[in-house]
């Protein structure tokens, strides 16, 4: 916990809003997941290329685009018709997207091209294109994606729950994606529509598992103020990674060491398998210590708040520690008249009159 930071300010229901789940989340990755897996079989089995001739050439050009656009545009679909309650989280990862890819038109694109100019040496040698890959590609690309997240969504309300971080990266590296789809779609990557949807598919697998954690690493240090370092450390990571996974993709794809044409795309698989599983055992470990924090809180409140007298009564009689008595018979009515009482009383004052006279006359 901060320093400037009691536990009066904190309170539980705000902890346990925090380390709510969205799986809206997790089912549109799935459905991507299961589109991309299509594309895998179709690919593999020979229906794109049975379908391939059917298509005219003067529509080619459109079905690049629209190739490109496919897995962003439905991954924003699915997740927005599962949020349909919720405008501003839809807007937000709209906006995200779509602010990313024309950022990255405007900015990495023409640094890449004009400034750094990878086109004539980054295929030179394997590690030409690594080296191209970890000092410029992936921290201009990472860096354009942690931009759209901290001034986009980090200062605002919209961020609520540590769950809304990947979900936001994840919009935003697909911005990053999609426009990188559309400005290789001239490359020989497109030269078929087989390899396209392959292209896209590993591309949109990849960015995806990289904003999903750059968005981790930022939710972390929003809800638990994690040291700076600790942000730092998840940046250079996901810089390290992208330039190992798209580096690895290139190699097996120029070989087809495994099965022809779908090395890649296997690649691609297990790498956000692996990903996403470890992103959500980490979120829902750190789900379980905000609600274990929000107990804690709650104990401590009601530790510090005075106790009411009827609440330790109600205890005592609980554990059977005050005994309830019978309460006493009621008094005889004031009015009822008896005329024995009056006779008994009458005795008794003769008998003690008696006495007294004996105990003169006997002093005598």
């Amino acid at each position: 916990m901060p320093p400037n930071v009691s536990y009066s300010d904190i309170r539980a229901d705000d902890l346990r809003s925090v380390a709510q789940g969205r799986r809206s989340f997790w089912f549109s990755l799935l459905f991507l997941a299961a589109m991309v897996i299509l594309v895998g079989v179709a690919v593999f089995m020979g229906w794109i290329a049975y379908l391939e001739p059917l298509i005219p050439s003067q529509f080619w050009p459109a079905l690049q685009t629209v190739l490109a656009l496919t897995p962003a545009v439905i991954w924003l679909v699915i997740f927005s018709l599962w949020e349909y309650k919720s405008d501003a989280l839809r807007r937000t990862t709209f906006l995200l997207w779509l602010v990313t890819a024309a950022l990255y038109l405007v900015t990495v694109s023409p640094l890449l091209a004009h400034v750094f100019q990878i086109n004539e040496w980054l295929d030179l040698s394997w590690w030409s294109e690594l080296a191209g890959r970890l000092l410029i590609i992936a921290p201009l690309e990472m860096f354009l994606i942690y931009l759209a997240l901290r001034y986009g969504v980090y200062p605002g309300t919209v961020l609520k729950i540590r769950t809304d971080g990947p979900i936001f990266g994840v919009a935003a590296a697909l911005g990053v994606a999609t426009m990188v789809n559309l400005l290789t779609s001239r490359a020989p990557e497109f030269s078929s529509l087989g390899q396209g949807l392959l292209f896209v598919s590993e591309t949109a697998l990849g960015y995806a598992v990289l904003g999903a954690w750059l968005g981790y690493f930022l939710g972390q240090a929003r809800f638990k103020r994690t040291n700076t370092f600790y942000l730092a450390a998840g940046f250079l990571l996901t810089i390290i990674l992208h330039a190992l996974f798209f580096f690895s993709l290139g190699f097996l794809n120029a070989r087809n060491l495994f099965l022809s044409s779908l090395d890649g795309l296997i690649l691609a698989g297990l790498f956000a398998l692996l990903g996403f599983l470890l992103l959500y055992w980490r979120l829902r470990q750190g789900n379980k210590a905000f609600m274990h924090m929000a107990a804690l809180v709650e104990i401590k409140n009601e530790a510090s708040s005075p106790k009411s007298m009827l609440e330790d009564v109600m205890h005592l009689v609980e554990n059977n520690q005050l005994e309830v008595r019978p309460s006493p018979p009621p008094p005889p009515p004031l009015n009822s008249y008896d005329p024995g009482d009056e006779i008994d009383e009458l005795e008794s004052l003769k008998q003690s009159w008696e006495s007294l006279i004996a105990e003169q006359e006997a002093d005598k």
